[in-house]
């Protein structure tokens, strides 16, 4: 695997080098930060050591919180109008809100909503987790080709990746209000958020990102995978 392949893996997690720039994080670094020997993780994740980390890669990849919405933006793509305002009708209030951010959102980040949420942040961790010392280079490389897999799977371009990761950050940001009225003037509000702002501004303007330079297309050589990671039930 060439420089420009490892580059286009580790831009499945250039939002949250995005979110990180002002701690020197690094786009092309497989280490994510240059200066650091270790992250700790254990506050913001839980994650003390490989075991943990690699549990939360398997199941936060699939099963996070894009799962909450992942039927919405399913049945939004292939419901007729009708049908869909019908589904949600039946719903409560706060899982119209939901759906309705749900409808709002899809013509950006299309039916693999938001995935990219998921997606980018165990990126993040695996590159932490080669930082770290408990993944090796061939493992996080190995690690990133499933992610990559299911980019690729869920989107058709950069544009409705990164689309994908801001609206999921947008909706967990938002996880905490369980009432509906509550809920919708929260999400109303992600799109003046501070951080959400400077994540799209660092994204478009800085040229360290490259991602003009990265065809979503681009031909990968995807790695075997290391016998240290035989044990380890997922793919």
């Amino acid at each position: 695997m060439d420089e420009l392949q490892r580059r286009w893996l580790f831009a499945l997690s250039a939002p949250m080098v995005a979110i990180n720039a002002r701690y020197d994080a690094r786009y092309d670094l497989p280490n994510f930060y240059p200066d650091n020997e270790f992250v700790d993780l254990t506050e913001s994740w839980d994650i003390a050591d490989r075991p943990a980390l690699l549990a939360m890669i398997q199941r936060m990849t699939d099963n996070g919180h894009a799962s909450d919405l992942s039927g919405a933006y399913w049945d939004n793509a292939r419901l007729l109008p009708s049908e869909w305002q019908k589904l949600v009708d039946s719903l409560d209030a706060s899982q119209q809100v939901a759906y309705r951010y749900v409808a709002d959102t899809i013509l950006v980040c299309g039916s693999g909503g938001i995935r990219a949420w998921d997606l980018g942040r165990m990126s993040f961790l695996a590159r932490i987790g080669q930082l770290n010392g408990w993944l090796s280079l061939e493992e996080n490389l190995w690690l990133h080709s499933r992610l990559s897999l299911r980019a690729r799977y869920y989107y058709q371009n950069w544009q409705s990746y990164l689309a994908g990761f801001l609206i999921g950050r947008s909706y967990w940001s938002c996880l905490g209000h369980e009432q509906a009225d509550e809920l919708a003037l929260c999400i109303s509000r992600q799109g003046s958020n501070p951080t959400h702002v400077a994540l799209a501004r660092e994204l478009a303007m800085n040229p360290a990102a490259g991602l003009d330079d990265l065809h979503w297309d681009l031909e990968l050589d995807l790695p075997e995978k290391p016998e240290s990671l035989e044990a380890f039930d997922w793919s």
